[in-house]
C-alpha cells in the first residue's frame, strides 16, 4: 500500500452508493491500481469501480503530504467535472483529524497555502496546459470521450515532469487514441503500464441468491446471451443474475453491455459487433506469460510428444505493420505462442520463425509470401527443414517445385476469403485462444463495403493473418503428426483363378480386358 493509500484509509471518509458515510477502505480494483502504479498508467475498466474516487483521494492526500504539489484532474464534460469537485470537497469537509487549511476553494481550484499545493479540476478543452505549466499529478478521467483528445493531451503531457504521476482512466469508446495507447502498452511497445479492470472480479457486481434461485439460473441459461459459456468460465449464478439485471436495463443490447462492463480488453474497445469473428473460443489464463518483448508463450509448452503448426505474417519492419507469429498445438487444439514486432526486418524475421518452429518440435510452418514475405521465405528455406514449410500445390501429380514463388502462402483476392473462412470455423468450434491481443484484433476484423476483409480503420490485423496462415497448414500438419499406418497385404497365389481374373481387369474396371486384335 502506498503512503497516499495509508492516508486515505486513516483519514478520509466516503459516501456509499446508498448514501451512507463510511470510512474510506480501498476496494479490490482500487487496491490493484494502488499497488501497481508506475507513474505512467492507463486504466481501461468497467463502469463505477471507484477508480476516479481513489485517484481524487490520492491526489488530495499528495497535496496534504508533499510541498509544491500541483494536482490536475480533467474530465470529459462540465457535469462530470462538477461531480468530481464535489467529491474532493466532501473529502476535505469530512476528514478525520485536523481540518486542512484551505485558502481558496473556487469552482475549479482548491489551494493549500501551508504546503504551497494546488488542486485543479477542469473540463477537457476549457484550459490549455503547456509551456510554463508544471503538473506533478495528472488524472485524465473518461479520456476515451474527450473531444480532440490527442491534441489536448500533447500540452498536458509536456507539463508533467518524469518524476510526476499520470493516470489516464476511462471506459472504452471504440478505436480512438485511448485504444491505441492501451494496445501499445499491452504489446510492450510503450513506457506506459496498462491495468485492465473487468466487471466480473468487482465484488459489488453480483446478487445474493438462495440455493433454489441459483438452480433456477443454471436451468434457464440463455445461449444467445453467452450464459452457458460464462458459467463454464467460472462466473457464479449470482454474477449471471446481476448481468441479466443490467441487460434488462439495456434492453438486452449485449454489445452495449460488453462495452460498459467488459470482461476482456477487446470488449472494452469493441464497436458495433460487425466482426467476422463473432464466436471465438477465448479462455483467459494466468499461464499465458510474456517471455520477452512481444513474445508470449503458454506455460507447459512445447511438449516433446506434441505437434505444432506455425503461421506467420510478414511486414517491412519500419514501425508500421507488425510481423507476427501464431503457434497452435495439434493435440490440444489451442494457441500456445504468439510473437509480434513492428521493427524486425524480413530477413531477420525468417531466422525468428525458424527459431520458434524448431523450439516447437520443428513445427509445420506457413508463411505469407506476399511482398516482403519473399525475402523471409528465402531465408527460412535455407535454415529450416523444407519438408516442414508450406508450398503451393504442384500443378502436376508428383511434381515438386522448389521455386521461391511456390514456397509459402500467397494471399490473393480469391485465396483470402478461403483462409479467413476456415479460420472462422476453427475459432468458433475447434481452436481455443488465450491472447487478449489476438482476440482484440479478431473483434475488429470486418468486411468493408468495398468487399475487403481486413481490420476496421485505425486497427490492426497482423495477428489475425498469422493465425489464418496457421489454419491453412493445419490439415498438412495433422497428417504429418499422424503415425504412418502400414496395411499388411496377405500373400496371393498367382496361379489361383481369382488372381488371374483380377489381373485381367482393365483400367476402367472393365472385365475382361478386350482382346488385343480388337484394339488394332
Amino acid at each position: 500500500m502506498t503512503p497516499e493509500a495509508q492516508i486515505i484509509e486513516a483519514m478520509f471518509r466516503i459516501p456509499t452508493k446508498e448514501g451512507v458515510d463510511v470510512d474510506f477502505k480501498l476496494l479490490d480494483p482500487q487496491r490493484q491500481v494502488d499497488e501497481n502504479l508506475t507513474g505512467r498508467d492507463l486504466v481501461p475498466k468497467a463502469r463505477q469501480e471507484g477508480v476516479s474516487s481513489y485517484v481524487l483521494a490520492r491526489f488530495l492526500a499528495a497535496c496534504l503530504m508533499y510541498r509544491n504539489t500541483r494536482a490536475v484532474v480533467i474530465s470529459h464534460d462540465m457535469e462530470s467535472t462538477q461531480r468530481l469537485l464535489a467529491r474532493v470537497r466532501y473529502y476535505i469537509d469530512n476528514i478525520r483529524g485536523p481540518a486542512p487549511v484551505v485558502q481558496n476553494m473556487s469552482k475549479n481550484e482548491i489551494t493549500f497555502p501551508k504546503m504551497n499545493s494546488m488542486f485543479y479540476l477542469g473540463t477537457a478543452g476549457s484550459r490549455q496546459f503547456g509551456r510554463g505549466d508544471t503538473i506533478t499529478h495528472l488524472h485524465c478521467s473518461e479520456y476515451a470521450y474527450w473531444p480532440d483528445a490527442p491534441m489536448l493531451m500533447k500540452g498536458l503531457l509536456q507539463a508533467v515532469p518524469m518524476s510526476g504521476e499520470i493516470i489516464i482512466e476511462s471506459t472504452g469508446n471504440g478505436f480512438n487514441d485511448y485504444y491505441q495507447r492501451c494496445m501499445r502498452s499491452y504489446e510492450g511497445k510503450s513506457v506506459w503500464a496498462v491495468h485492465f479492470l473487468p466487471w466480473h472480479t468487482f465484488p459489488e457486481y453480483t446478487l445474493e441468491l438462495t440455493p433454489r434461485e441459483e438452480q433456477h439460473i443454471i436451468k434457464t441459461l440463455n445461449d444467445e446471451n453467452d450464459e452457458p459459456q460464462l458459467l463454464a468460465a467460472g462466473l457464479s449464478p449470482g454474477r449471471i443474475a446481476w448481468r441479466r439485471m443490467k441487460l434488462d436495463e439495456m434492453n438486452y443490447d449485449v454489445q452495449a453491455f460488453k462495452q460498459e462492463y467488459p470482461m476482456t480488453l477487446d470488449e472494452c474497445f469493441q464497436m458495433s459487433g460487425q466482426s467476422l469473428f463473432s464466436h471465438v473460443l477465448y479462455v483467459p489464463t494466468d499461464k499465458w506469460m510474456r517471455e520477452e518483448l512481444g513474445y508470449w508463450i503458454l506455460q507447459g509448452h512445447p511438449v516433446q510428444s506434441y505437434h505444432y503448426v506455425v503461421g506467420a505474417d510478414v511486414s517491412g519492419g519500419v514501425g508500421r505493420d507488425s510481423s507476427t507469429i501464431e503457434v497452435f498445438c495439434i493435440e490440444t487444439a489451442e494457441q500456445v505462442a504468439e510473437y509480434t514486432n513492428n521493427k524486425i526486418d524480413p530477413d531477420t524475421f525468417g531466422h525468428k520463425i525458424a527459431a520458434v518452429g524448431k523450439r516447437f518440435n520443428t513445427a509445420y510452418t506457413v508463411v505469407e509470401n506476399n511482398n516482403h514475405g519473399i525475402l523471409t521465405v528465402a531465408t527460412l528455406r535455407d535454415i529450416y527443414d523444407t519438408s516442414m514449410i508450406y508450398k503451393e500445390p504442384a500443378q502436376k501429380r508428383g511434381q515438386e517445385d522448389q521455386r521461391l514463388s511456390k514456397i509459402g502462402y500467397k494471399t490473393t483476392v480469391r485465396s483470402k476469403p478461403l483462409m479467413i473462412g476456415r479460420l472462422r470455423g476453427l475459432f468458433a468450434k475447434e481452436w481455443t485462444i488465450h491472447s487478449p491481443l489476438l482476440r482484440t484484433q479478431l473483434s475488429t476484423f470486418i468486411e468493408h463495403e468495398s468487399g475487403k476483409l481486413e481490420a476496421q480503420d485505425g486497427c490492426e490485423d497482423d495477428l489475425v493473418i498469422g493465425a489464418a496462415c496457421a489454419g491453412v497448414g493445419l490439415n498438412k500438419a495433422a497428417i504429418l503428426a499422424s503415425p504412418q499406418k502400414f496395411i499388411e497385404v496377405p500373400p496371393v497365389d498367382p496361379f489361383m483363378l481369382d488372381t488371374i481374373l483380377n489381373e485381367l481387369r482393365g483400367r476402367n474396371d472393365e472385365y475382361p480386358v478386350k482382346p488385343q486384335w480388337e484394339t488394332m
